[in-house]
């Protein structure tokens, strides 16, 4: 055989290898920096969901600091047990959206107004003059649950279950309040669980989600 056709045939596998091998690489290399972009995006939209959770969890929180002023105002406060006959008229007063002390005598006449129930109403009109709406801020925690929603999408599973947590306290914190002040300005402990119990619980919640969403940004 011819020595440079043996030549050949001895080198041509070696190079298509080599060809081969180039062309793999080349395509890692590009698929490499595709990815990077597109890894960088994903980290962004991340970043930006558990921010929004924590913003929003925090804002909830907030907002219920008035609420909760209100309620350890009127415990502490000589509340009453209302006349069970008089109570149902007292309820549906307190409950229009913008009733005022000055119009308990109004609205339930021809009945006295209890003299605690001036007392209580004064005191938090005095703290508040918005009590009612601040009730009402209180108990909306949209804000949160999509919040918790977005980062049930973007993941991963283990913040995605901490954000889930986090949804579960502030629906707790919600009830607890809700329930506290729904007799504001006249009520009695019956509630068996604590609203600053429930506050805590959250914050305690809020502080874990941000340290595993930091943990988790921070190793990639």
């Amino acid at each position: 055989m011819d020595p440079s056709i043996a030549a050949a045939l001895i080198t041509t596998p070696t190079t298509v290898l080599a060809a081969a091998a180039a062309y793999a690489a080349g395509r890692a290399q590009a698929r490499s920096a595709h990815r990077g972009p597109v890894d960088a995006v994903r980290r962004q939209q991340q970043r930006d969901a558990y921010a929004e959770l924590t913003r929003a969890a925090r804002s909830y929180l907030a907002s219920t600091e008035t609420v909760k002023h209100l309620v350890q105002s009127v415990y502490s406060d000589a509340y009453f047990e209302a006349d069970p006959d008089l109570s149902p008229r007292i309820l549906e007063t307190l409950h229009r959206p913008t009733v005022l002390r000055s119009d308990l005598a109004d609205a339930l006449s021809p009945d006295a107004v209890p003299p605690a129930l001036d007392k209580a109403m004064e005191r938090v009109e005095r703290l508040s003059p918005t009590w009612q709406q601040d009730i009402r801020d209180a108990n909306r925690v949209d804000d949160v649950v999509r919040a918790e929603s977005v980062v049930a999408i973007e993941g991963p599973d283990h913040l995605a279950e901490l954000a889930h947590h986090l949804g579960r306290r502030a629906l707790d914190v919600q009830r607890c309040w809700a329930r506290a002040a729904e007799l504001l300005p006249f009520f009695t402990r019956s509630s068996s669980s604590d609203p600053e119990d429930t506050r805590f619980d959250m914050e305690a919640a809020i502080r874990e989600f941000t340290h595993a969403a930091r943990a988790h940004l921070n190793a990639h």
